[in-house]
């Protein structure tokens, strides 16, 4: 696990709680300076006098093995909480959007296949439209459909493609409804040599009408090794193993781009207008042998035995791993406070995961800790949406409580 530096630590579950630092050991916890008309903070450790906790326990779990159909959830890619404690789920199994109360009772099973209104051909994303709303974007389509609190089918629009962005893919959504959005699809070379590519993709803000798009700037996208997977001509481009990827997240009148090459998180006006940098200084985790074999043995666990075969080629032939593991993990969460949430890089098997927690204003406020396998949906003024899986593979979306100094 990460080692930053800093002597506080939040504890999520209450077997890991750490004390508060002395008022005198925080006074140089970071340092803010302009330049440019550009903010940047540089962390050294959180600033925060009372810790936020996570309770150990959820307060709701939705899913099922075998029980009531109301609670099968199968590839889930999406939840959100909604006024009154309600909680979509995005279930791209059943291409659903499913409502329940704060109970857990399914109120509504909306969407399903098809081509006809509010329903779907696929289902890659769900997002908080407003105080009361839900968005889902239909990739294949290019169609992002709209669904008020229950249930009920509003409107759908169509983002028009370009030249530029010819697959649109939203990944945030701006307070005045704009979305922010990627190429959804991208073309590498296959052919020799053996290497890495990391190439430049195009950011777009789309205004609510889905027809209006302004580049904001192009961003590096994820590291692709290009290797051979069998005889000649046998090729295969892939995420490079610990390779460093772009995150991307919007909430108000901001967007966020964390490249995790480096510990660094930038944040960008509507327009794309750099406003903000903030760093925090953290010990990077040496990538070591014993975390290639891990991964490598996974990957080989799984496929036929002639997909197995391939993927021994292909690790054969990689290109050499990098030293360390990215700056933190490619997930960048905003709350309702506008707080931006950043999990932290850790090994496979590590007994806790972390997450920081920055301010509107770039500081670092602390770190809170979880047990890993919480993939965090979701995280609310009072509660965290997280989906876990059984070791059979069945998901769940559970509801933690967010205890926080107010």
């Amino acid at each position: 696990m990460k080692v930053p530096l800093t002597s506080l630590v939040l504890a999520l579950l209450p077997w890991a709680a750490f004390g508060c630092e002395a008022p005198a050991a925080r006074r140089d916890a970071s340092t803010a300076r302009d330049s440019a008309g550009v903010r940047i903070v540089e962390n050294l450790r959180g600033t925060w006098t009372t810790p936020w906790q996570v309770d150990a326990e959820p307060t709701l779990s939705i899913g099922s093995v075998n029980g009531s159909p109301d609670h099968l959830l199968y590839q889930v890619i999406g939840a959100v909480g909604l006024p009154g404690g309600r909680i979509v789920i995005a279930n791209e199994g059943s291409l659903e959007l499913l409502f329940y109360d704060e109970d857990g009772n399914l109120l509504h099973r909306v969407g399903g296949r098809g081509g006809g209104p509010g329903e779907f051909q696929s289902l890659e994303w769900l997002s908080r439209h407003g105080p009361d709303s839900v968005l889902a974007v239909d990739v294949w389509n290019q169609r992002v459909s709209y669904f008020d609190a229950d249930g009920n089918f509003g409107r759908s629009v169509r983002l028009e493609p370009n030249a530029e962005i010819p697959f649109p893919r939203p990944v945030g959504v701006f307070g005045d409804g704009s979305l922010l959005a990627t190429q959804g699809t991208f073309s590498l070379g296959g052919d020799p040599p053996v290497r890495v590519e990391r190439t430049l993709h195009p950011l777009f803000r789309y205004e609510s009408d889905g027809r209006t798009a302004i580049l904001l700037g192009s961003f590096p996208g994820p590291e692709w090794v290009i290797a051979p997977v069998g005889p000649v001509g046998q090729w295969e481009r892939r995420r490079r193993p610990f390779g460093s990827e772009t995150a991307f997240a919007a909430a108000g009148d901001r967007f966020y781009v964390g490249d995790n090459a480096t510990y660094e998180i930038r944040a960008y006006s509507a327009t794309g207008r750099l406003i903000q940098v903030m760093r925090r200084a953290a010990i990077p985790i040496t990538l070591e042998q014993a975390d290639i074999q891990a991964f490598e043995d996974s990957a080989l666990a799984v496929g036929d035995a002639r997909r197995r075969r391939q993927m021994r080629v292909l690790f054969d032939n990689l290109p050499a791993p990098p030293r360390t593991y990215p700056a933190y993990a490619p997930d960048i969460q905003v709350d309702g406070d506008l707080n931006v949430w950043v999990r932290e890089s850790s090994r496979a098997g590590d007994q806790l995961s972390e997450w920081s927690v920055f301010s509107a204003a770039g500081l670092l406020l602390g770190t809170v800790v979880m047990r890993p396998g919480i993939d965090v949906l979701d995280i609310g003024a009072d509660y965290v949406l997280g989906l876990q899986r059984d070791e059979l593979g069945v998901e769940y979306v559970r509801k933690f409580r967010l205890r926080r100094d107010r």
